[in-house]
């Protein structure tokens, strides 16, 4: 066995698709739907201009939902292409690659954006549809209106059954909201420890056996299993080396290396604080040494005692 691979690492939990999966599910049909409706959309200008008059009317009462549709392109294209480039990626890569389109709020705002489009646009193909359908064609105008109209009553029934769809199963995170937050934001701080080199990715075999490592370089202190030579670990800035997952488990219950090393940057000397935190009945415990005003307090109490003696 060669330990836990990128997809059981709870830092991959932090992207957006985690916490949206209603929006991931549906994703390829928002993109489907958007080409088509682009295609439409610009058909129907081009046959309004050579046929429909005044041309200038129906073009502008058209160029509104292009807009809207081209913008839900590029925005469900730019999901999608960031779900494509992190969903093989090692941790390494995917912290590096990691950005405002890969996060939980971008997510959930698209779900809303997107929402909202599909409003907006079937109430804009109704006005549409009902101008068609009280508008008087001659003949040379029939090919031009009739697309239109039924192209206008087409994308009126798509957009509101991504609109039903929405209300009728979407689901805010069952998750107790505090613990999530909490549960994300320690998950921030870890990615930062990665981005600040005190935890570093390196290959197995290039990390070096450490004396005071008791052969770390070669097992996992915390699931207990071999390194394999091509895989990845964690190394921290202590020297100890885990595979990515479980160190990565392990913050989230103890802010310590598994060998009580502190994880903050040596170089901040006293300033540094040894933090750790722990999960009882949901709440959150933070241990954190005492601040200067306790032990300039404590100090005092001591000279008062020392006066009255």
């Amino acid at each position: 066995m060669t330990g836990q691979g990128p997809a059981d690492d709870p830092v991959m939990t932090i992207m957006g698709w985690y916490g949206e999966p209603f929006l991931l599910k549906r994703l390829k049909y928002h993109v489907a739907e958007a080409v088509l409706e682009v295609t439409s959309i610009t058909a129907c200008i081009y046959f309004s201009n050579i046929q429909l008059t005044p041309h200038r009317l129906f073009i502008r009462l058209l160029c509104m939902p292009l807009f809207v549709i081209v913008l839900k392109l590029l925005w469900a294209l730019g999901l999608l292409w960031g779900y494509l480039s992190m969903k093989r990626a090692d941790l390494a890569t995917a912290i590096r690659r990691m950005g405002c389109v890969h996060s939980r709020s971008y997510w959930s705002c698209s779900v809303a954006i997107f929402t909202c489009f599909s409003c907006l646009l079937m109430v804009w193909h109704g006005i549409i549809f009902f101008l068609m359908l009280c508008n008087r064609s001659n003949l040379g105008q029939v090919v031009a209106a009739r697309l239109l109209m039924f192209s206008s009553f087409f994308f009126v029934v798509v957009n509101w059954l991504f609109w039903r769809d929405f209300v009728r199963n979407y689901q805010d995170s069952a998750d107790d909201q505090a613990s999530s937050y909490m549960r994300v934001h320690k998950l921030e701080m870890i990615v930062q420890l990665y981005k600040t080199k005190v935890i570093t990715s390196t290959r197995a075999c290039e990390v070096e056996a450490d004396a005071e490592n008791g052969g770390g370089a070669h097992v996992c202190s915390i699931c207990l299993e071999e390194f394999a030579s091509t895989e990845t670990v964690a190394q921290m800035r202590c020297g100890h080396i885990f595979h990515p997952a479980c160190i990565n488990k392990w913050l989230l219950e103890d802010w310590r290396c598994p060998f009580r090393c502190p994880v903050e940057d040596p170089r901040d000397g006293p300033k540094a604080q040894v933090q750790a935190w722990s999960v009882e009945d949901g709440q959150e415990v933070s241990q954190i040494e005492a601040s200067s005003e306790v032990r300039t307090a404590a100090h005092a109490s001591t000279d008062l005692e020392v006066q009255d003696a």
